[in-house]
């Protein structure tokens, strides 16, 4: 075996007899001890450095790992002991070349492949988003159109591996679906994927039971229907925290799989609108002929549902392209955020102007009646001098107010409601009318009160406007769609 020395970084090479007891680094003379694992941090398989172990499928444990000649971090696929055998090995390069054939940016390419000391592996990029499975523990429901999103990219990842070499995955699930930090979605792990010219009628059944198809169990010959089965359950599982069939037995999983139906997935999330459960139950069909019959029969499906479910529906890709840039739906929830304030903006703007042009119409009636005060108040000997001077005194001092530009308006507001409450009931015709005239001057500090507020709601929303736009211009920037080659 081989581990690096963490003083001097020397490659050291061990007999397997020695692990776990100390020897001496011939780079730099220190004490060392061997690692009691050959998959420790530290120790070297091929060109690569161990980090640390990342995940186990089916026939292998995946490590992170540094690939010493290039200086990159790689997932490092080791093949278990027990699946070491010749064709266990035989499998385990099929899986390995296949995936350094296809060329998909929703596929995850082997970038090396090797054997050393009876363990063989297979490097892999390193997916540092962690997988869908990773999510769902994290969240336990993912929203309805992120989680489309993501079913999209894989259908399109398994409608290229079919038709560009009829191969079917069979152990499509959450754990298979990496995500990258930018949202771009990678299928991995074809160790259980099989050629349909290849298939035999006894060939072994294979996959994950709660993802496996109804023909799957049967052991049916596989096509892309069996693999829209498992993103059905899948997706599924996104929506509702849970899988849509659970039990501790095989064949116990198996008989659900094939004779009972999974709980109504809105009673689990109510959230998911009727388009996506429809989709959802038609994709878990339990005949594969009341299933979408293509990849590209399930794309068209979802793109449709998308023009309702995403925030930006400009941002889904059309079936077949291909989006290599995340759809930041941060930045889609401040757009539809923004977008409802400018909504909401715009009519609180009508409804003040509405407000406004009936102000407008009753200030000539209030003019008339000012008129109408003045004459009566010349024209006639008023009852109570008193009163009615004090009353005319306080109109004086609050015109004199509503003419003063540098008073708060609700403060003049306040102070007409103050002097028609301290005047109490007028006394006679020309008090009443005084205090219309008083009610007017209020009219007009009101009338101006709701212009000023009606310029600002027209600055906000010429504000929104702008921030709408530039959102809207951000996440242009930050989509790029690329014709699928």
């Amino acid at each position: 075996m081989r581990f690096r020395c963490p003083f001097c970084f020397y490659t050291v090479a061990a007999d397997d007899s020695l692990r776990g007891y100390p020897i001496h680094c011939p780079g730099c003379s220190r004490e060392l001890t061997v690692p009691p694992s050959r998959f420790q941090d530290g120790c070297v398989i091929g060109d690569f450095l161990i980090r640390t172990k990342i995940g186990t499928g089916a026939v292998g444990t995946v490590y992170l790992a540094t690939q010493l000649s290039l200086d990159r971090q790689v997932a490092l696929k080791v093949l278990l002991p027990e699946f070491s055998t010749r064709n266990g090995i035989q499998d385990f390069l099929k899986e390995a070349r296949a995936a350094a054939a296809l060329n998909h940016v929703n596929l995850i390419q082997s970038v090396a492949i090797g054997e050393e000391d009876g363990i063989c592996y297979m490097a892999m990029p390193y997916i540092s988003g962690g997988s869908v499975m990773d999510r769902i523990h994290r969240e336990k429901q993912l929203p309805v159109d992120e989680s489309l999103h993501i079913i999209q990219q894989a259908a399109e990842a398994l409608h290229y591996v079919w038709t560009e070499c009829g191969l079917v995955h069979r152990d499509i699930k959450p754990d298979n679906i990496m995500l990258t930090q930018e949202g771009i979605v990678k299928i991995t792990d074809f160790g259980m994927s099989v050629y349909a010219e290849e298939w035999e009628n006894d060939s072994q059944i294979s996959g994950s039971p709660s993802y496996m198809s109804p023909e799957l169990f049967q052991g049916s010959k596989p096509d892309p229907r069996t693999d829209i089965y498992s993103l059905g359950v899948t997706l599924y599982q996104m929506l509702s925290g849970r899988l849509p069939f659970e039990s501790q037995t095989i064949r116990t999983v198996a008989y659900q799989h094939q004779e009972e139906d999974p709980e109504a997935l809105d009673k689990l999330n109510p959230e998911v609108p009727p388009s996506v459960v429809k989709l959802v139950r038609r994709m878990l069909a339990k005949k594969p002929e009341n299933r979408f019959q293509t990849m590209e029969e399930l794309l068209s499906e979802i793109w449709t549902i998308r023009q309702e479910t995403a925030p930006n529906r400009d941002l889904v890709p059309e079936v077949h392209t291909i989006s290599v840039r995340r759809l930041d739906y941060e930045m889609q929830r401040d757009s539809v955020q923004t977008r409802a304030k400018v909504r909401e903006l715009e009519g609180e703007v009508r409804k003040r102007s509405r407000k406004l042009r009936l102000v407008m119409l009753f200030i000539p009636a209030a003019a008339v009646l000012g008129i109408i005060i003045t004459l009566f108040w010349y024209g006639n000997l008023p009852a109570k001098v008193s009163a009615e001077a004090r009353l005319r005194t306080k109109i004086e001092y609050f015109t004199r107010l509503v003419n003063d530009d540098s008073i708060p308006l609700q403060s003049i507001l306040d102070e007409g409601e103050k002097i028609i409450a301290d005047f109490g009931t007028p006394g006679n015709r020309v008090q009443k009318l005084m205090l219309e005239n008083l009610r007017g001057l209020m009219v007009k500090a009101e009338l101006r009160r709701l212009r000023i507020e009606n310029l600002n709601l027209k600055n906000r929303l010429r504000a929104a406007r702008r921030e709408n736009a530039v959102i809207r211009q951000q996440l242009d920037r930050t989509t790029i769609k690329e014709p699928e080659k």
